[in-house]
């Protein structure tokens, strides 16, 4: 099949193509391992290799009492540290919030938002964008067709949500590349591809890229979006497709990254000149700067029994420690680096 670069989309897409996106999601994730079943391990949880060694510590980023999470399923922290958490609750009702922040330690969390609003639909990827100004904003993807934008605190911007006509579309992950204009939608759910909002109101920008398939620029179940500023090109978590996709700014193709430790990768995160990549599967994976895995830490087979079976979402905290969410059952844990 011929790549496509781009796709201008125009007020529907393909029906069979969208059906057979979601189709395979549905079966991505329903089958996928479940790591785990036993006993947790005695003593201190330890995993990884080389510099890249951790330590579970079960004592922080322990949740506020009123949150009844369903699943785990955004991170991201700000550039003074601290973390933020999307989650999709039980239930929604009149006080229930999805977005929490904790201290860059993991500590003292609060929940943001001034109404119910987030909760509504399927919270899912969260990622923040600092305007030129200076002020910092966070996108939040909504598998109903919705994307928000609020400031830190969790109040709403804008929401956009998708018109029926311009074909299915169930978002998993935004970014805004630095400098753009446009935030860049993943539609992992949906069509499988990526798709411009503009930055100041959500409305479409007028161009999309990707769509399902196999071949390299074609994507299935595009789950998170990053910008890697070590190559200055967008990086896609490719789940499907068992890979991870480098385009340029533009929207083409430019590079893949395969591994046999990535069979489900959700999402990416960089630190420094290293890739952190959160596994459905039950790993996270570190690569170097040539993209290599060079450390796996076994988050599903050593806390699988504690709930921790399939990380959704991961990122490196300033020192290089890690937080990760797992998304069934939605679990929130903290690795400390070792030294080496």
């Amino acid at each position: 099949m011929k790549r496509r670069t781009f796709l201008q989309v125009g007020f529907s897409l393909s029906a069979a193509l969208m059906a057979h996106a979601h189709e395979h999601h549905l079966l991505q994730t329903e089958a996928a391992d479940d790591p785990g079943s036993g006993t947790l391990p005695t003593g201190p949880i330890i995993s990884g290799s080389g510099e890249f060694r951790y330590e579970y510590v079960p004592s922080k980023l322990a949740l506020p009492k009123e949150v009844q999470m369903r699943h785990g399923h955004g991170l991201c922290r700000d550039g003074a540290g601290n973390i933020y958490f999307t989650f999709e609750p039980e239930k929604v009702e009149a006080n229930t919030r999805c977005l929490v922040k904790f201290n860059p330690d993991g500590t003292d969390a609060i929940l943001l938002g001034v109404d119910n609003a987030l909760a509504y639909g399927a919270p899912h990827g969260l990622n923040i964008d600092v305007e030129a100004d200076g002020t910092a904003a966070l996108y939040h993807a909504n598998n109903d067709a919705t994307v928000h934008k609020t400031t830190l605190d969790g109040k709403v911007i804008w929401t956009q949500k998708w018109a029926p006509q311009m074909g299915n579309y169930k978002p998993t992950d935004a970014v805004v590349p630095p400098g753009s204009d446009k935030v860049l939608i993943a539609d992992g759910y949906g069509s499988s591809m990526i798709h411009g909002l503009k930055k100041k109101d959500g409305v479409y920008a007028g161009k999309s890229w990707g769509g399902s398939g196999a071949t390299h620029g074609e994507l299935n179940c595009p789950h998170g979006i990053t910008y890697d500023p070590r190559r200055k090109l967008l990086l896609a978590a490719d789940r499907g497709n068992k890979r991870l996709e480098y385009f340029n700014l533009n929207g083409s193709y430019h590079s893949t990254v395969q591994a046999k430790e990535i069979t489900a990768p959700c999402n990416a995160d960089i630190w420094g000149n290293f890739v952190l990549v959160p596994d459905l599967d039950g790993p996270l994976n570190i690569l170097d700067g040539d993209n290599r895995v060079i450390s796996v830490i076994e988050v599903g087979k050593l806390l699988g029994a504690n709930g921790f079976k399939h990380p959704h979402d991961a990122i490196f905290l300033e020192n290089g420690d890690i937080v990760v969410c797992t998304w069934n059952p939605g679990r929130l844990g903290y690795w400390k680096r070792l030294k080496a």
